[in-house]
Order: C-alpha cells, then sequence, then structure tokens
C-alpha cells in the first residue's frame, strides 16, 4: 500500500545536518527532511498516545535495545514495533524524504533551562524552512494488513499533535491510499474510514 501525505509546517522548520562546517550553526540536513525523521516522529507520537489510553494496539515503549527485546520476549513484539521496526528487524514501513529547497537563516539566542531566560553573548545562526510551506511524501506499507493500516494512518493523525525535526510544530493531510486492501473486517474499515475523514482535511486552518 502506498499512502500520499502533504505536510505544512505551521512554525519554522530545521532538521539538523551533520558535522560538516556551514555558513550557520545549525545548518538544515542535506537531505531535505530524511524518511527516518518523519518516520521516527510518527513512531514517537502513536506511542504516546497509545501511553495516554489508545486502546486496540500495543506499544513497549521502550528505547534502548535490551529493553525492547526483554518487553517482546514478556509480552511478544508490540504493534509499533512491528510497523516501524526494531533491532535487528525493519518493519513494515517506509517513509520517502523531502526535499527542500527554499530555506532562510535565522538568528536566535540560546537560552538558560534552569533560568528560562536569555543567555548573554549566545546568539546563533539556524538555517530553517519558513513557515507555510507545504511538501508531499509517500508512505510506503508493505503488508495487506487492514490494522497495520489503521495505526499508520493514527501515527499521522497524532504527529500533527506532535514535532518534528527541533521542535517544529506541523499540519499533514492525506490525499489517497494506493492499492487499498478489499478485505478489511467491518470494523476496522469503519475506523479507517473514520480517520481518513479526519486526515482529509488540515487539522490546523
Amino acid at each position: 500500500m502506498k499512502i500520499v501525505v502533504h505536510l505544512k509546517n505551521l512554525s519554522s522548520l530545521t532538521v539538523g545536518n551533520s558535522s560538516r562546517l556551514t555558513r550557520v550553526d545549525i545548518g538544515f540536513n542535506d537531505m531535505g527532511i530524511p524518511g527516518s525523521s518523519i518516520k521516527g516522529s510518527m513512531r514517537t507520537a502513536i506511542s504516546w498516545a497509545i501511553r495516554e489510553g489508545l486502546s486496540n494496539f500495543t506499544s513497549c515503549g521502550e528505547i534502548r535495545p535490551e529493553k525492547i527485546e526483554e518487553a517482546h520476549k514478556q509480552k511478544g513484539v508490540c504493534d509499533v514495533c512491528k510497523l516501524f521496526g526494531y533491532p535487528g528487524h525493519e518493519g513494515i514501513l517506509r517513509v520517502s524524504s523531502i526535499k527542500v529547497d527554499k530555506k532562510e537563516t535565522l538568528t536566535r539566542v540560546s537560552i538558560n533551562d534552569s533560568t528560562n531566560t536569555a543567555k548573554e553573548e549566545a546568539l546563533f545562526k539556524q538555517e530553517v524552512v519558513p513557515p507555510d510551506s507545504e511538501f508531499t511524501f509517500e508512505i510506503d506499507l508493505n503488508t495487506k494488513d487492514c490494522k497495520m493500516l489503521e495505526l499508520t494512518l493514527l501515527s499521522l493523525y497524532f504527529l500533527r499533535l506532535w514535532r518534528l525535526g527541533r521542535g517544529a510544530m506541523i499540519d499533514l493531510k492525506v490525499e489517497n491510499i494506493k492499492e487499498y486492501p478489499k478485505d478489511c473486517p467491518s470494523e476496522t474499515e469503519e475506523e479507517i474510514k473514520k480517520i481518513m475523514k479526519e486526515l482529509g482535511e488540515w487539522l490546523w486552518q
């Protein structure tokens, strides 16, 4: 299955680059917005939603490989890891990267976390995508499992309440699903239709 998704950043968006020297202190990633960054944010968002009470799906909620392995031994591989992968297993979801052409440079000031005030002589330059930029990416879901499709859509739904890159607020809209499965259980199909209706429009108008 392939899912076409539109993304719009509501605040300045930065996805940090590698350690190469740039004309700014925090340059934008050479790859644009890597699919792995979007995938990681989707995973974090849906794991948070399950932890907060979203039923019907499981998440081990672990980050460290040894903790993931231990959790899976006790309760079996969780739904989130089946979808997004875990150490030694790639998962069944792939996300395409986004090419970024339009960027601008902002001058920011570092904040002291303990006092919540600006640090003296701590200005830095950051390369960002300006707000209200729109992009399109594609999700490749290598399964016909309707439950995994529902979980994927829910991860996009909750990503709209989460952040991408270095704390940017975003909005998402799903255009369509290619190769939609035709044998979903009626209850699951109804849930998918409800989520798709929500994802059919921008949330933050």
